[in-house]
């Protein structure tokens, strides 16, 4: 019987099992089983590192191979499901990013409230406002069972760009993080101009970075425009440090890098980002930040405490003249900063590394970061094609046995957690409870240690990766502490989590996962299963090692168990592995 031969038989008898939905379960739901093209797709790509930049070829809408659409939907969501690998290898990739792009977005700040209306422990402390544990609940939810998950995941990458975190003075500001998150979401596909200005206008990025309240000079009281954002909208919303060629390689004078600003730069932009307050602020009531509190809407000018004086020189060759007023300066500001060469490359490597390989190709890198200059119709920073044009480019669709060495990624230690529980379907209560999710995986939404984020983009773990002048970002935050934790976590969500009847019961209120409609169906073939494994877990790129390793485990668990526990053990063995941890 052939690999995927059992695989189709697996969904046919979890068919004819039910495999129907209960109430307040997302899971895995039985479709046909008819899928013809099970053949590795065949898109060459050259892996030289040569500067070419010429345009991506778009893939056309037509039918994959199930390995294909498991690894497009890996790298494009929280994690595939068998139904949705179906649905997309029938349709083809590109039907699938254009349906999700009219899909209606979540709202994290509508389910973080409705999270902590139902927390009974938040009422009975009297809690005013939602804690960190309610949002990383909404996250979460919108994570495992939101359905415009393209835009979700690519809002988590863009988070990763456009850095704010509770472990700040932000510690209390949840619903305002949760309205961020919304706004990051919200233009995910927009234009990245757009963009720019939501984030340089956000409240809680105002407060994050020192802009909310920032004045004008007043020498008599030694007051000089905070410098907080000025510098990090460039370094690291932007630019970046030195500038780049369109395919992200460095340009050098004389063999070093040319830095893309100075000191003098700096205090330009500080300059201009004064004079913003919290939305309702007037000259009058500007010192009184608990009266102003507005996290929900986007800041105000207040003119009074503008610099409007100075004569300000930006990057691109940008001035803003002396008595230029303070609207008219952050536009101006903000479009320097969007016109620069560098922005292209170093938005499209950000998305590259966060949605598919830590190591892209110069040639990878030119060619989305070309879409970002121009879409095809002339307009610059479309964000809905630069993505399309990275899922779709070819060296994002390689077949494994074309893919370079360097290629992929390790998964992000929340991301892989979503993954597995995706893939089974949670079982939950009618309303998420609390979550902590960076106590498994050293990661919760918006939560980073710093401004930096989790990781920085550059960080090459000592060892053979390091030799090979290889990154590995994610690895700057897996740990000792946070492998065993990570490694519990999987454990407890396949082999020791609460059966759904005593879920059902009120007995343990705690997410499960509905491993129940899969005993059957191993119980009568264990390779169907394992099969099942690999697609959806590992996106086909199990080798005959850890099948093998599987199938004579399996074997002694016959000797003293039964299916359930089984179907747990066995998914333990692959939702524990280093394999699983590794996205190719």
């Amino acid at each position: 019987m052939t690999k995927y031969a059992s695989l189709i038989i697996f969904i046919s008898l979890l068919s004819a099992c039910g495999g129907g939905s209960e109430t307040g379960v997302t899971q895995t739901p039985s479709t046909s089983p008819v899928i013809t093209n099970t053949q590795p797709s065949a898109n060459s790509n050259s892996n030289s590192n040569s500067n070419s930049t010429t345009s991506i070829s778009l893939i056309t809408s037509e039918p994959t191979s199930l390995v294909d659409a498991a690894r497009f939907l890996t790298q494009a969501t929280f994690g595939p499901t068998m139904a949705e690998i179906e649905a997309v290898a029938q349709s083809g990739l590109p039907a699938w990013i254009d349906a999700q792009m009219q899909v209606q977005q979540s709202a994290h700040r509508a389910k973080t409230l409705a999270i902590y209306n139902a927390d009974i422990n938040a009422q009975e402390q009297g809690a005013e406002w939602p804690w960190n544990g309610h949002r990383y609940g909404a996250w979460m939810d919108i994570a495992l069972h939101g359905e415009d998950q393209l835009r979700q995941r690519v809002a988590f990458a863009l988070s990763q760009l456009f850095v704010v975190s509770d472990k700040s003075q932000l510690d209390s500001v949840h619903l305002g993080i949760a309205t961020y998150y919304d706004g990051l979401a919200e233009h995910a596909f927009g234009n990245y101009r757009d963009l720019l200005e939501f984030v340089t206008l956000s409240p809680v990025m105002g407060v994050y970075l020192n802009m909310l309240g920032n004045e004008k000079p007043n020498a008599a009281n030694n007051i000089r425009p905070d410098e907080n954002f000025a510098r990090e909208v460039m370094q690291l919303f932007t630019i970046g440090l030195d500038e780049l060629n369109l395919d992200g390689t460095l340009k050098s004078n004389n063999g070093e890098p040319i830095p893309t600003y100075d000191i003098d730069t700096v205090k330009a932009y500080a300059h201009v980002f004064t004079g913003w307050n919290f939305y309702g602020t007037t000259a009058a009531n500007w010192y009184d930040w608990w009266g102003n509190r507005n996290f929900r809407n986007q800041m105000i000018l207040v003119p009074q405490y503008h610099a409007i004086e100075e004569r300000k020189m930006l990057l691109n060759d940008v001035v803003v003249e002396p008595g230029t007023d303070g609207e008219t300066a952050m536009q101006l500001a903000i479009n320097s900063l969007f016109q620069h060469q560098n922005v292209a490359p170093f938005v499209s490597k950000h998305l590259i590394q966060r949605l598919v390989t830590s190591n892209p190709t110069t040639e990878y890198v030119g060619r989305v970061a070309a879409v970002f200059e121009n879409n095809g119709n002339d307009e610059r920073g479309d964000l809905g094609a630069v993505v399309k044009a990275l899922l779709l480019d070819p060296e994002a669709r390689n077949t494994y046995a074309q893919q370079h060495i360097d290629f992929g990624k390790v998964k992000e230690p929340l991301i892989r957690g979503m993954q597995y529980m995706r893939a089974f379907g949670v079982y939950m209560p009618d309303i998420m409870q609390p979550q902590w999710t960076d106590y498994q995986h050293n990661q919760a939404p918006l939560a980073s240690p710093s401004v930096f984020n989790f990781y920085s983009p550059d960080f090459s773990p000592v060892g053979a990766l390091n030799d090979a002048g290889l990154v590995a970002p994610e690895m700057q935050i897996i740990n000792d502490t946070y492998m065993v934790r990570n490694s519990n976590h999987a454990a407890w969500m396949s082999i020791w989590a609460p059966s759904i009847d005593e879920v059902d019961n009120g007995h343990d209120r705690r997410l499960t996962l509905n491993y129940e409609q899969y005993e059957t169906v191993l119980d009568q073939d264990v390779d169907a299963f394992i099969d099942w494994l690999d697609i959806v877990l590992m996106s086909g790129s199990m080798n005959a090692t850890m099948r093998q390793t599987l199938r004579d485990y399996d074997t002694q668990l016959q000797q003293w168990t039964q299916p359930k526990e089984r179907v747990r053990e066995l998914t333990f063995m692959v939702t524990g592995s280093p394999q699983f941890a590794v996205q190719r």
